[in-house]
């Protein structure tokens, strides 16, 4: 929350909390009535983009959180505080908020009687030349606006709450910031439209840039090589980087652009330390823990209450969710190739007390596992290579978890 909260900072839905996805009911039923009657496919096309966003934000999620515990270039040395867990557990509105823009968009600009072509080359590169000059310049003004002391309290300071940055730490902000941007960000699509360019793969294409964006320059750890910027210099100030973007919310008055630093370059408010945390941070090596936490999996829904799971489940004590039933498929698939196919424990939670440095590490294997003959010398082979690791690391005190130990 901001520190003194404005007007529209709660999303209309919040009353709704965990059902607030019933505000897409109507959508969802009326999509699947029109493919029914009329063939039209685009609006089953709005809710699965709406998926996929969802999707490739978990993938950003769970790659992150298991990054940063590793500690393998990462950028910013601290813990992420259980305030902001709890502040960052509502990224999925603007999800919610967009698909209900793309739906109205479909439904009274576009029409049902309108089908747009798959893919036009036009359109694509028009999109890009607008979000390069239109949309990363207003960006730029709008962000610098929002460090003025009446907005920043009012509104982008919960933002800037986060220190420590997540990929979902991109899309927290209060409501009225949203429909700023998704006006600003809007602008490429809603011209192609006018211009009669538009196709389905620049939607696709465009929004799933938006989100890769987000999700890199606040993934709190670095992974741009050093080749790509020396195979054409000239990316330095088309593309940020996660290092770029982490100065800005630990120093706050510096690196304002969107997903371009050129504007930074031209108006001089680039970080003169830049180059050198990106050369740091690229060079971190992998954590050595004063203790480790070895655990291991429960029951099959627990691989999502994980911090590598779901943010919304992960600050939350295991209980059973009706959702996590139907997602039991994919649960079982996903169980599989962490039982089977991997072969040894990996760290998934670091935690900083004081001077302490406490990893949590994961033999993945369920409880059921434990009491098969047939698991049980594998189990102990990766129990004694975590023991043995930890030894050679240095680590001054291990604990296992209660099956780890018979």
């Amino acid at each position: 929350m901001a520190s003194r909260p404005g007007l529209l900072t709660d999303w209309p839905w919040t009353p709704l909390g965990s059902f607030k996805y019933l505000v897409l009911a109507p959508l969802v039923i009326d999509s699947i009535y029109s493919y029914a009657t009329i063939r039209d496919h685009e609006k089953l096309l709005v809710m699965a983009l709406m998926v996929w966003r969802i999707v490739h934000s978990q993938v950003w999620i769970s790659f992150s959180r298991y990054q940063t515990a590793k500690g393998t270039k990462r950028i910013v040395d601290k813990s992420i505080e259980f305030d902001q867990v709890d502040r960052e557990r509502t990224w999925d509105d603007q999800i919610i908020f967009n698909t209900l823009i793309a739906y109205l968009t479909k439904v009274y600009m576009i029409g049902t009687d309108h089908t747009l072509p798959f893919w036009r080359l036009d359109g694509l590169v028009l999109v890009a030349l607008l979000h390069a000059g239109p949309v990363e310049f207003i960006y730029y003004w709008f962000h610098r606006a929002l460090h003025h002391h009446f907005l920043y309290s009012r509104y982008h300071s919960h933002h800037h709450s986060s220190i420590v940055s997540e990929p979902i730490t991109s899309v927290v902000h209060p409501f009225a910031e949203h429909i700023a941007y998704t006006l600003i960000l809007l602008t490429p699509l809603i011209t192609t439209l006018v211009c009669g360019t538009i196709s389905v793969v620049s939607i696709a294409l465009y929004i799933t840039y938006i989100d890769f964006m987000n999700n890199l320059g606040h993934c709190n750890f670095e992974l741009i090589p050093k080749s790509f910027f020396s195979l054409f210099p000239p990316l330095k100030f088309l593309c940020y980087t996660p290092s770029f973007h982490s100065l800005h919310h630990t120093q706050f008055r510096t690196n304002y652009s969107l997903f371009m630093p050129m504007y930074d370059y031209i108006y001089g408010t680039n970080d003169k330390c830049s180059d050198s945390l990106y050369e740091t941070s690229l060079g971190q090596d992998e954590e050595k823990p004063d203790a480790i936490y070895l655990s291991h999996l429960t029951s099959l829904d627990s691989i999502y209450h994980l911090r590598l799971g779901f943010a919304s489940l992960s600050s939350h004590p295991l209980s059973s969710r009706c959702y996590l039933f139907l997602m039991r498929p994919f649960t079982v698939i996903l169980s599989f190739i962490l039982s089977f196919l991997s072969f040894r424990s990996f760290a998934f939670e670091r935690n900083r007390f004081r001077d302490l440095t406490l990893h949590s590490h994961l033999v993945p294997k369920f409880s059921s596992h434990f009491k098969s003959q047939q698991q049980k010398e594998s189990i102990n082979k990766m129990i004694e290579t975590a023991i043995l690791e930890a030894e050679k690391k240095g680590v001054r005190v291990m604990s296992l978890g209660l099956l780890n130990q018979a």
